[in-house]
This record gives C-alpha cells, structure tokens and sequence, in this order.
C-alpha cells in the first residue's frame, strides 16, 4: 500500500528523501534555465551580445561553466549592472575592470570570447581576440588587453558556474527535495 509522504515512519521520510536525490529523474527538467536567463541578461547589460553558454556539473574534474560571445563597451553599464544586482560586488568589480579598459582605448575596443577547442566545458577552455571596433586603435594595441578581457570574461564564466552549484546544492538539499515530494504528493511503497 503506498503512502504519502507525512504518512510515513521517520526513518520512511528519510529513505524518500535519499531516494529522490539519487533518482535520475529528480532534476530531469532544465532547472536552471531561470540562473541562465539571468546570467544572459547580465552579459548583456555589460556589453556581451550574441552569447552562447553551457555548462557540465557537478563535482567531477572538466565541470565548469564558458560562454562564447562577442564584447564591446556598453554605455552606462556600470550603473545597469548596480542597479540590476545591486549587493554582488563579484559582478561590479568585473564591470568597472572592462569600463577602465575601455576608457584606456576610447571605447573601441570589440572582442570575441570562443572556445578553444577542448572537450570540457569550463573557464579555462575560453579564448578571446580583441580588434578595432571602429579602427580608431591598431590591432597591436587591441591585442594587448585580449588577457585582461580574457580573465574578466572567465571571472563572469566562474561567477555563473557558482551560481549554478549553489542552485543545484539548495535544488538537492533534504529541504527542498522534501518540499518537492510533498508538493507533488509523491506516494511511495515502503514498509513500516
């Protein structure tokens, strides 16, 4: 005879729990879809356009989060990005970086954030080239900051990845699993 799960012995409510955390089927819908809108948004107050993310995870060596896009200065975007997250200094600390940057080449700087060719998918498989946007800088000089937008691009690249962990940790805790089950009035067929 099935149970609901407050129906159920302590050590039943347990053994549930346990259960549907190590069920494939637990997470099998894009959990994460509202954290990659989210990050999406915040590229593009920054200056990031024509974005492609992924991510593998979690806990497994090769686990990590990378984007592809192309960068160029977004006006006001320090201000965007203070206002849109207003207590992460994570992400005003990146966006301030890029403006100096920019401000050093009057703005005109455009670069591309692509893979490198590997098969994982976190950070360090993220490489950049910086151009002319207008051609008001020659390359040379444009090529000079590819390291500095590198990193900062994989600073975003972390900060997303850390975003997702902690979504999947809270979306696996014994809390939330257990809100899942009562929420969905989930029956299991455990003897007492």
């Amino acid at each position: 005879m099935t149970k609901l799960f407050n129906e159920l012995s302590e050590a039943n409510k347990a053994k549930a729990i346990t259960d549907t955390q190590a069920s494939y089927g637990y997470l099998d819908y894009e959990w994460f879809d509202q954290t990659e809108t989210d990050f999406n948004d915040i590229l593009a107050i920054i200056g990031y356009y024509d974005i492609e993310t992924s991510f593998s995870g979690f806990h497994s060596q090769g686990d990590g989060a990378s984007f592809t896009a192309k960068y160029s200065y977004e006006k006001g975007s320090v201000a965007k990005l203070k206002a849109y997250a207003p207590k992460d200094e994570e992400l005003h600390r990146i966006v301030q970086e890029l403006k100096n940057i920019q401000a050093k080449v009057c703005y005109d700087l455009e670069a591309y954030i692509t893979p490198s060719g590997s098969n994982y998918c976190h950070e360090m498989t993220m490489s950049c080239e910086c151009h002319s946007r207008r051609g008001n800088i020659k390359d040379d000089t444009a090529n000079e900051y590819e390291d500095e937008i590198l990193e900062l691009s994989r600073d975003l690249a972390r900060w997303y990845y850390k975003t997702l962990n902690n979504e999947y940790d809270y979306l696996m805790s014994d809390e939330a699993v257990r809100e899942h089950i009562i929420a969905n009035a989930e029956e299991f067929d455990y003897a007492n």
